[in-house]
């Protein structure tokens, strides 16, 4: 993918095909977010897709279970996105519970109470945080 200057209208989206690429196991991360009696419901191996529609756009999206598994588990949890969170973890943790609709820099640091400037700080670096990419349109 081409490196491109990010501003606040960058949609950014988690690219789930980033895990495999890293030889990581997304479920085992995603886990961690769910209390243990949906663990248990939840193997790393499970990579079942669950539709989703969005309820703005009427758009649907396909979202890994484990996803839909900690949308809804987290959701309503006014502690999992909470002030002191590093950003690019509150930037992750905003998407799995938006269902990884795309979201853009600016509608993201109003959700998680920072600056445009901040999201974009972390996240257009380098280095990939949990898959978290802008949209290729």
């Amino acid at each position: 993918m081409k490196l491109s200057r990010l501003d606040e209208t960058t949609r950014l989206q988690i690219d789930f095909d980033w895990f495999v690429q890293q030889g990581q196991e997304v479920n085992v991360l995603l886990a961690r977010y769910l209390p243990p009696e949906q663990q248990a419901q939840l193997s790393a191996d499970d990579n079942t897709l669950l539709d989703f529609v969005d309820e703005q756009t009427g758009e649907v999206y396909s979202v890994p279970r484990a996803v839909q598994l900690v949308r809804e588990h987290c959701a309503h949890d006014p502690n999992f996105i909470r002030a002191g969170l590093p950003i690019a973890e509150a930037v992750f943790r905003l998407l799995l519970i938006n269902a990884n609709r795309p979201m853009s820099a600016a509608e993201i640091a109003a959700c998680i109470g920072r600056k445009p400037s901040e999201v974009l700080a972390q996240i257009s670096g380098r280095v990939v945080y949990n898959g978290i990419k802008p949209v290729s349109e």
